[in-house]
């Protein structure tokens, strides 16, 4: 990997056991190096608002990691995928396999005694005697499925796991934040910052499609971190979902991480995925580009911010050898 534009080199990576410790250095700023700096973040910010205004950014944004260990909802007995609201409810409950205690049966599993179930909706489909008219749906009635982990006499299928190889300078960089942050391997509860108790939460590496898309998202919600009242103070509590405040701060978040991203050497800060997330905030603001342009300074204190944390690490070691 070639070293980042303005963070220097790399230190050391220390294995222990199954754990590595990063640390790092970056240079002290000079003025050219501020000016650079300036520099890439106005460009990345005038590529997003390019592709944006010009309609090059199409489809809505995709959510980066799975929902859970377990996969798609999926019917043992068929193989299928079960869709709309059952998709939904059944996703909550962990995703994976799911049958009616029947099915289970059909293949030689049994649901243990006292396991709950989950209720789904089954279509109710009015037949043709005479087969001159395509079956009707005419309405729903509810059905009880249980989920592979409930039930004994069957091997729930196993996803792939995926191989997750760690940046060791985003490692680094976030390490020497001293951000809390908590994995939990439920993607269903998604990844947000929470100002109220300053803390990060973020599904697991495994979960997401690959590292690009877990330090893309991990920095975004690193950049909400910034706005806390002790920090940066962006008054992140008037902000309701939705609303005008909070769609600008989701805009500052997600300038904030592509900086991060182009500099640590993660992406080249322009993600097609990035796009259409600023764009989707950006409907709330009445889809005026130039929010973008006053969303990237506010965005710049916030790379900035978080930059100072790396000095910070220098002195701490200057100083230790003194």
């Amino acid at each position: 990997m070639e070293k980042p534009q303005d963070y220097g080199s790399l230190l050391e990576t220390v294995q222990m056991g199954n754990k590595s410790e990063y640390s790092y250095t970056i240079h002290k700023q000079t003025r050219g190096d501020t000016m650079a700096t300036q520099d890439a973040t106005q460009a990345i910010t005038q590529q997003f608002i390019n592709a944006i205004e010009s309609g090059m950014v199409s489809g809505s944004w995709v959510r980066p990691w799975a929902l859970g260990p377990n996969g798609f909802p999926t019917n043992a007995t068929t193989g299928k995928q079960y869709t709309g609201t059952n998709a939904i409810m059944l996703l909550i409950a962990g995703g994976g396999e799911w049958a009616t205690y029947k099915q289970w049966q059909s293949i030689g599993a049994q649901v243990r005694k006292g396991e709950r179930s989950v209720k789904i909706l089954r279509p109710i489909i009015k037949k043709d005697p005479a087969g001159l008219e395509d079956d009707r749906v005419i309405g729903f009635a509810a059905a009880s499925v249980f989920s592979a982990d409930q039930v004994e006499g069957y091997t729930a299928k196993e996803a792939e796991p995926k191989d997750f190889n760690d940046h060791a300078m985003a490692e680094a960089f976030v390490t020497a934040t001293g951000a809390d942050i908590r994995h939990t391997d439920n993607g269903n509860k998604g990844a947000y910052y929470v100002p109220s108790r300053d803390f990060i939460h973020m599904p697991s590496k495994s979960l997401f499609n690959g590292e690009t898309e877990y330090y893309s998202t991990l920095l975004h919600e690193l950049s909400h971190w910034t706005g806390h009242e002790s920090r940066l103070d962006r008054e992140l509590n008037t902000g309701r979902f939705g609303n005008e405040a909070y769609a600008f701060e989701e805009l500052v978040a997600e300038l904030a991480s592509t900086f991060l991203c182009a500099h640590l050497g993660v992406h080249q800060g322009y993600q097609e995925n990035h796009a259409r997330y600023l764009k989707s905030w950006l409907k709330v603001l009445k889809d005026d580009s130039k929010a973008l342009m006053t969303a990237a300074s506010q965005a710049e204190r916030a790379y900035k911010f978080l930059c100072a944390f790396g000095q910070k690490v220098v002195d701490n070691q200057e100083t230790q050898a003194a």
